[in-house]
């Protein structure tokens, strides 16, 4: 996922996403029924969890960044329409 956000591949970052969260699903729904293997889920629930904060965190490094880009376009956009309607002034 970290390598999809930095190539700004958004769509497939968060499919990405979306398919981890079903695999931990199908994990807790397995080892629910068996003692041994609840231990290890709640390990692995541990650094998913710390795992799911990191890529919380590059997420909104990766919006923030775009909104920035998107602000800047739009000055951009309105600098043009100004420069056009004041050339056609002269």
């Amino acid at each position: 996922m970290e390598t999809l956000l930095r190539q700004q591949q958004y769509d497939d970052a968060l499919q990405c996403m979306d398919d981890r969260l079903v695999l931990i699903d199908k994990l807790v729904t397995l080892a629910s029924g068996e003692a041994e293997e609840q231990q290890a889920v709640a390990a692995l629930a541990v650094r998913l969890s710390v795992q799911e904060e990191a890529m919380k965190n590059l997420a909104a490094t990766h919006h923030h960044a775009i909104f920035e880009q998107l602000t800047l376009f739009g000055r951009a956009s309105k600098a043009g329409q100004a420069y056009r309607v004041n050339s056609k002034e002269f």
